[in-house]
């Protein structure tokens, strides 16, 4: 600020020296227009102008580079247009005012540089109202902000470069590579940015061929414009730009020029052009050949055969750059070419490469290719995932702490083993529910040392979606011993004043009733009841994720209906009557209290009365019950206007062809005898009667824009 006070004092007065009456401005974004009156002040005028112009006679280019670099040192923001006014500030006092010693020096553009690089990767920069400040807008009528161009950093950038070149400095490597940094730090640049960066190494070349720089391109300044053309999203063109590049330095270094030979991040830079761009086998191929140059290197080095330039050696980037791509791709052999990478880094690290280490990426990739990629629908594809994650667990207990990182970030290990479990689930294998509980167990125990594998509500719901979609005979068990763990960890997270990261929430209850009522368990009506109970337990304890909702009734209703067979040493056969009937009773129970509305709009709705009907079909009940039940129910659905398909069609199934005409018929149905509609000749067959035929106000409140469900 001091230097700002200082810079607009000597401007003000020394051009008060030559209009006269006011102070001119230069530049409105840095100080204040002042009127002066010359007729009460003649005296003091002449004084105030000699001290203050000797003040701008103390200016120099440090103190407006003190500006600079306070901008470059800045945290947030972006300051590259207020750089480029404070540059051209100064050069208009050096020229104007005659001030050699304001004039930008290299340290001056050098620090510019470094901060138009750091506005690059700001999407709408300040450089878009900078360029358009001077220019109409009233052809489009749009504010200068809105005018976004991507590459104006790198227009800004180059300028200063322009500049040096004009006033015969002579830009360093550290100039030419801020430049191709800004170039390389835009986001949506693409294939723009990635041609403006090799223009400028071109440049580059002429400028040193032509004796204006000391220093030619050397190996960062090729690897950075590599990197822009990878960026580039060119298919074809950036893998093989950058090929050309590398065959370039490679004959650049034969030739001499210094610092210029390839080096690790060059052939990085240069896989990953190829193969974020669509061409993976030709990154492939590059790994692998340096993979095989380096170790037959070792291999004659051990024969006592040194080589004069040892090859370069392939990095963990390398190598993961390479697997996630394969797992990118969209073909199903994608995940087998990224193992068979993995495979040969884990060779090469064991060879005596103990730097070349896989990391979590290494297997996250793969995985997720199985588990949620391309991949998924193979029939191997859980059990490759399932493997490649017990292997990662293997690992880390081995020491490879860097498969597991201690602390939540982009690629937290927890979601590989959430996606191995829910690969499991649906496709319902009758593991899912083993699997998921394994490794539930070891997110436990690794838990204990890594924060990031603490098991949390969102590991609970892919278990309990195990447990739901395997159909093993203990999955409801199961399901609600887990139900019982979450609730004991909330109320002992509660007692430290703490909140639980594994609270129940209302979807976990509902699938520990559908594990119930999946499994051939004696007890699944049962269970689920339980499993009701807990969700209502849990809410009245202020638990409000965990409100009972109609879905959660009907998934009793549910279980209640399918209770009619049970597992027996292997064996599904029918269940007891006596089983049956307390099926019945507990479907009954949940009826009534539905009709008693236990929550505000939690009452019987389609889904509940059509399960309750169901139960009266499939289970083995008397018949006088079984048919007073059912059409008793079907009454209070037409009262309450919820008739729906699914109503309807478990309706038919549930009663025998008369006694349903004659429900229909005694809830006011009245067209039973019009052609079509009525009983077949034999009395056992009834004729098709559509849902669109009953009275509109049975089904005054069916949203019919919604799917059946049956289950």
């Amino acid at each position: 600020a001091h230097a700002h006070r200082m810079v607009g004092n000597g401007r003000s007065n020394s051009n008060e020296n030559r209009k006269g009456d006011h102070f001119a401005e230069v530049d409105d974004d840095y100080s204040v227009e002042e009127p002066v009156d010359n007729k009460q002040s003649s005296s003091r005028s002449s004084s105030y102008t000699f001290r203050q112009h000797n003040k701008a006679r103390d200016l120099d280019v440090e103190v407006y580079n003190s500006i600079l670099v306070a901008f470059s040192r800045e945290q947030g923001g972006d300051h590259a247009a207020s750089v480029m006014k404070l540059l051209d500030r100064m050069e208009r006092i050096a020229d104007e005012l005659d001030m050699p010693s304001v004039r930008p020096n290299q340290r001056s553009y050098n620090v510019a540089l470094d901060v138009i690089a750091k506005s690059a990767m700001i999407a709408n920069t300040s450089l878009s109202g900078y360029y358009y400040k001077d220019k109409k807008q009233s052809l489009d009528n749009k504010r200068p902000g809105q005018h976004f161009n991507p590459l104006f950093a790198g227009r800004a950038a180059e300028s200063i470069l322009s500049r040096m070149l004009a006033r015969d400095f002579r830009p360093d490597a550290y100039t030419f590579a801020s430049v191709l940094n800004t170039y390389q730090r835009i986001p949506n640049g693409k294939l723009d940015a990635a041609l403006a960066a090799d223009a400028v190494v071109r440049g580059m070349e002429s400028l040193h061929l032509h004796g204006k720089i000391d220093q030619p391109p050397d190996v960062f300044h090729y690897t950075m414009v590599c990197a822009c053309w990878s960026r580039s999203g060119e298919q074809g063109v950036a893998g093989e730009r950058c090929s050309e590049i590398l065959r370039h330095m490679q004959q650049r270094d034969l030739s001499g020029f210094p610092r210029v030979r390839p080096n690790i991040r060059t052939f990085n830079a240069v896989i990953d052009s190829h193969a974020y761009n669509g061409r993976v086998a030709e990154a492939e191929d590059m790994l692998l050949s340096m993979v095989d140059n380096y170790e037959s290197s070792a291999a004659r080095s051990m024969d006592g055969i040194e080589d004069e330039e040892l090859p370069v050696r392939p990095d963990s980037f390398s190598f993961n750059t390479v697997i996630q791509q394969w797992a990118r791709t969209r073909t199903p052999e994608g995940g087998r070419r990224a193992e068979l990478i993995l495979d040969r880094m884990l060779k090469f690290h064991h060879a005596g490469n103990a730097d070349v280490r896989p990391d979590e990426r290494s297997f996250s990739y793969i995985i997720y290719h199985y588990t949620k990629g391309a991949g998924r629908m193979a029939p191997d594809a859980p059990d490759r995932a399932l493997k490649l994650l017990r292997k990662m667990v293997g690992m880390y207990r081995q020491g490879y702490t860097e498969l597991m990182p201690s602390h939540y970030n982009r690629t937290n290990p927890i979601f590989a083993f959430t996606s191995v479990i829910d690969a499991h689930s649906v496709l319902r294998r009758n593991d899912s529910g083993v699997v998921g509980a394994e490794l539930l167990e070891s997110m436990t125990k690794l838990g204990e040392k890594l924060e990031s594998l603490r098991p949390n509500t969102y590991a609970c719901l892919s278990v309990l979606y195990g447990w739901s979609s395997c159909g093993s005979i203990d999955a409801g068990e199961q399901a609600t011993e887990l139900l019982q763990r979450m609730e004991a960890d909330m109320k002992d997270a509660a007692s430290r004043g703490e909140e639980s990261i594994m609270r129940t929430t209302q979807r976990c209850y509902i699938l520990a009733q559908t594990a119930w009522a999946r499994s051939q368990s004696e007890r699944k009506a049962t269970g689920a009841l339980e499993v009701l109970h807990m969700m209502e337990n849990n809410y009245a304890e202020q638990n409000l994720e965990a409100r009972p909702t109609v879905q959660a009734y009907s998934m009793v209703l549910n279980a209640c209906a399918f209770a009619d067979s049970v597992e027996v040493d292997g064996k599904i056969v029918k269940a007891s009557p006596k089983q049956q009937m307390k099926a019945f009773q507990i479907a009954e129970l949940i009826m009534s209290r539905l009709g008693k509305e236990p929550y505000p709009n939690v009452k019987s709705t389609s889904m509940t009365y059509g399960t309750f009907i169901k139960c009266c079909g499939r289970l083995d009940l008397p018949n006088n019950i079984a048919q007073e039940s059912a059409s008793r129910a079907f009454a209070d659905c037409c009262q309450t206007g919820y008739v729906s398909d699914f109503v309807f069609t478990q309706l038919r199934y549930a009663l025998p062809p008369e006694k349903f005409l004659n429900v229909l018929a005694k809830n006011g149905y009245k067209n039973l005898n019009s052609k079509g509609k009525s009983l077949s000749r034999d009395g056992k067959r009834i004729r098709p009667v559509r849902l669109d035929d009953l009275p509109d106000e049975w089904k005054r409140c069916v949203d019919r824009s919604a799917k059946r469900s049956n289950r």
